[in-house]
């Protein structure tokens, strides 16, 4: 990349930044941390922990107690003999080993649970690198305190320590990141704040339920989603809203009535949003960042959720048979769940303007489950380290969308940044009528490129039978598009009659795949990364079409239809560029004319 081409990117991934966050990156630049001082005049509160049980943590620990293990990577730490350092790892593992989520993991006794902490405090003095990073703070002192409140008895060094850390915490609160980041800081100050007494705990306290009504209402959209856009991160900050929630129910002279209410508030509407997105297998979709097993799982949050707030746990929010339409316009989620079978689009922004960190490329993508199984799917995230796995889980063609001549609908670089980034120019999901659902929906990500491409999309569901896939490129000049449809790795895929792809799953045909539109297609393997640190490949089947635009494309999923041993559907449509129209060819409307406001 050129000088020219990299200081332009610079400029655009910079410029949404907010005063703010450029001020704490400079002074980052200068003064990394912000060291403190052992805080004075502090004792023990009594305290009600919890209206509710927390959570138990969510840990890789099948070794436990005799080592630990993060994220799917083979290397292991014995529990007596612990590397606090360990700068071999990527930096993610060494974040975890310092948040001990381990420390409350059940089957340690007393005395290991005791040595942990002893050998924490020892193996990292005040500035130690990773260990007194603001982030791993607020989540180790959230553990320590509720390890305490659980019934191990802190020694005096431990409540020195703690004390010390949320001191350091306070003076580095990550406002130059936001996000979940500031929300955890915000978090730990509360936990803190309540476990101790005095001037300082006060002072913690207060700024630390401040900040979380304040993130809580900016961070959580009207529709519940957190402004990421990742259901995993939507998962961690429901469980920390939640846990100040419990902490200030059960001790309500912490915090005033008007604060404890938004806070319940913010908890409710992003429980609801949780139940009501999740895929036809119980788990969350994938779309950006996103992993199984780092938040806790949906099933034990919602049952937490209702516990906290009182709420009746909804079964028709997972469970039940009948069709039920999934519109969240604010996060961009769209589609439909029906018992174990579901849909959802993603087109919604990556993320908010001044943190698109976990942002993927993935505008008009699609997740598709059928019998409690994914079958289409998000390719995942493997790691955060700046590596080529990492770039190419971010990009397009890593998602079940379309590439434009090679190029990113969003330019993700780096590991967390982005440059100029694609917009949805609408989104509109039809009413749920007869078990058929229709959405349309635009974004302008290529609009960049030469000739000013625009990539519109619909999907129309017949729920239990077929998806219709239709996209039209508008613009102008020559371009090559290919699109992609990303199958679970268990899946198998097999040239049948006339065009048609057979799609099969331990020996028995699931789908139909029919290629519409003057298309070429190939069958590729690409990564499928459901956790961290967790690679599988699975079979990619594109289809290219090269030409001037405006062109068409799009493809049909059919499942075998009933008594007919997984026998294709009827003859495939011919849709090619405008004027070349077959049966069910994709709609005809063009950008230009049908670019309106998003609407639910």
């Amino acid at each position: 990349m050129g000088v020219c081409t990299a200081a332009a990117r610079y400029a655009h991934t910079l410029r949404r930044l907010r005063l703010r966050q450029l001020a704490g990156l400079l002074r980052r630049r200068v003064l990394p941390q912000l060291p403190a001082r052992p805080p004075r005049g502090l004792g023990l509160a009594s305290l009600h922990p919890h209206r509710a049980a927390f959570l138990a943590p969510v840990v890789e620990g099948s070794g436990l107690p005799r080592h630990l293990a993060f994220l799917n990577d083979p290397h292991r730490l014995p529990l007596n003999a612990i590397d606090w350092r360990s700068g071999s790892q990527p930096k993610l593992w060494r974040y975890n080993l310092h948040y001990m989520d381990y420390l409350r993991a059940p089957g340690l006794t007393a005395t290991e649970r005791a040595a942990l902490v002893g050998s924490w405090i020892a193996g990292n003095p005040p500035g130690s690198v990773d260990a007194w990073e603001a982030y791993p703070i607020s989540l180790r002192a959230v553990n320590w305190i509720k390890a305490f409140s659980g019934g191990l008895q802190p020694q005096p060094p431990w409540l020195a320590s703690l004390a010390l850390q949320l001191a350091w915490l306070e003076r580095n609160l990550e406002f130059h990141l936001g996000a979940n980041h500031l929300l955890k800081n915000a978090k730990a100050l509360v936990f803190g704040g309540a476990f101790f007494t005095g001037a300082p705990a006060a002072r913690w306290l207060a700024r630390g339920v401040a900040l979380m009504v304040e993130q809580g209402a900016g961070q959580l959209l009207p529709d519940g989603g957190h402004y990421e856009r990742s259901a995993m991160y939507h998962g961690i900050v429901l469980e920390d809203v939640l846990d100040v929630v419990n902490l200030l129910e059960a001790n309500p002279a912490l915090a005033g009535e008007a604060d404890r209410l938004a806070l319940r508030a913010a908890a409710t509407r992003a429980w609801h949003y949780l139940a009501d997105i999740l895929a036809g297998d119980d788990d969350i979709p994938l779309f950006n960042d996103a992993a199984f097993g780092i938040a806790p799982a949906p099933a034990a949050l919602l049952d937490y959720g209702a516990r906290v707030l009182g709420l009746a746990p909804d079964p028709a929010c997972t469970t039940a048979a009948a069709p039920r339409r999934i519109c969240r316009p604010d996060t961009g989620y769209y589609g439909y769940r029906a018992g174990g079978e579901s849909l959802l689009i993603d087109c919604g922004p990556g993320g908010p303007d001044d943190q698109p960190g976990h942002t993927h490329a993935d505008m008009l993508s699609y997740e598709l489950c059928l019998d409690g199984e994914r079958v289409v799917v998000d390719s995942g995230t493997y790691d955060y380290e700046v590596t080529p796995l990492r770039a190419q889980l971010r990009g397009t063609a890593a998602h079940n969308t379309v590439v434009v001549d090679g190029a990113d609908q969003s330019e993700v670089w780096g590991g967390f940044r982005v440059a100029r980034r694609a917009r949805p120019l609408f989104a509109r999901l039809g009413p749920l009528e007869e078990g058929h659902l229709a959405f349309h929906g635009a974004h302008d990500g290529y609009r960049r490129l030469p000739g000013g491409v625009l990539h519109e999309r619909r999907i129309t569901a017949s729920i239990g039978a077929a998806w219709d896939i239709a996209d039209r490129l508008t613009g102008s000049g020559g371009h090559r598009i290919e699109s992609f449809i990303h199958l679970h790795p268990a899946c198998r895929v097999e040239a049948g009659p006339d065009g048609r792809y057979r799609v099969l799953r331990e020996g028995r045909t699931v789908l139909w795949i029919t290629p519409r539109g003057d298309v070429a297609v190939e069958l590729r393997q690409g990564p499928y990364c459901p956790e961290f640190g967790c690679r599988q490949e699975g079979t990619v089947v594109v289809l290219l079409m090269q030409g001037p635009l405006p062109l068409e494309l799009g493809y049909r999923l059919a499942r075998p239809a009933a008594g007919l041993s997984g026998g294709p559907p009827g003859p495939p449509g011919r849709a090619g560029r405008a004027g070349q129209e077959g049966p069910q060819a994709p709609g005809r409307a063009g950008i230009a004319g049908s670019i309106g406001p998003r609407s639910g």
